[in-house]
């Protein structure tokens, strides 16, 4: 069944201000969602650890706040205001630990779930800021979001981590741009990715590896609509069945043919069907169901060498 979103992403970060930082970032972020909001989206995604900006490393761990929080609680307020979900990058205080962590707020201002970097770069580990152990995918009123942050960009254990939970959409909120390896991301995940920084391109990227939107040095807020009902398949298990699959659904239906990566996407367009039902109907194995078999494959064929 048709599932539309739509994703809006800030090319933003606080501006230093007279009087107590954290506030001041916060109220930054608030006047960014306002700006954001505008656009109607669903989720609006801000960058790494924007609540706790222009303090020194000392500062930031010191003044590190529970989750939830003054900072999720005040964000909160925009998140119910306008019927959206936010992220909060901040660092959070967890009984004696600090961490990198992104907060998600859903529709009512409430708390969704919580990820916290796995990997911090040498230098954050070093200060005392401690690594996350898991992945985790949070289900939203549209599809199933997970996150990485920053560094977390360079280890494919995160990504194998959130793509091995089904995860629809990737949110990642950055100190940098990150380039190719956002739509390689998408590509390996077959998820959608959002982008989240303070300098000037963030983006949107589609699960088949394209972008589709950026910011820009005019345009600091962009948003896309996308549908969580579809799903990526391998060309080479279904390249049979696609005449019966359009004879079947025609115009019920997105499919989209991605030749040189070997695969194609389904989505539905209607009430009536999903995709993951047009999958089961013609024997459709997922790319990453597919490449879980083809791994557990190997290994049996490998017991008795």
């Amino acid at each position: 069944m048709a599932r539309y979103a739509r994703l809006t992403t800030c090319a933003w970060g606080p501006r230093k201000t007279a009087g107590d930082p954290v506030a001041g970032n916060v109220r930054q972020a608030c006047d960014m969602i306002d700006r954001a909001a505008q656009d109607g989206g669903d989720i609006i995604c801000l960058s790494e650890l924007f609540a706790h900006c222009h303090l020194s490393k000392e500062e930031q761990l010191a003044r590190a706040e529970a989750i939830p929080g003054p900072i999720t609680d005040t964000i909160g307020e925009k998140a119910r205001h306008h019927r959206c979900y936010i992220t909060v990058g901040m660092y959070e205080r967890h009984q004696d630990r600090v961490y990198n962590s992104v907060a998600l707020l859903d529709r009512t201002g409430q708390v969704a779930g919580v990820y916290r970097k796995v990997y911090p770069t040498p230098e954050a580990l070093a200060s005392g800021t401690i690594p996350g152990t898991e992945t985790p995918v949070f289900e939203t009123d549209f599809g199933r979001v997970g996150f990485a942050i920053c560094w977390d960009l360079h280890f494919l254990d995160v990504l194998q981590g959130l793509a091995e939970k089904d995860v629809q959409l990737i949110v990642w909120p950055s100190m940098y741009q990150g380039g190719f390896q956002l739509r390689m991301w998408a590509y390996l995940a077959g998820a959608y990715v959002v982008s989240a920084w303070p300098g000037n391109i963030c983006e949107i990227i589609d699960m088949n590896a394209y972008p589709l939107a950026s910011t820009n040095y005019g345009c600091p807020i962009v948003s896309a609509d996308v549908n969580f009902d579809r799903q990526v398949f391998l060309r080479c298990t279904a390249r049979d069945k696609w005449a019966a699959i359009r004879e079947a659904y025609g115009k019920h239906i997105d499919m989209e043919l991605m030749h040189a990566q070997g695969t194609f996407s389904i989505a539905s367009k209607t009430d009536e069907i999903s995709a993951d039902a047009i999958g089961r109907e013609f024997d459709l194995a997922t790319r990453n169901a597919y490449y879980a078999a083809c791994r557990q494959q190997r290994k049996d064929a490998l017991v008795d060498v």
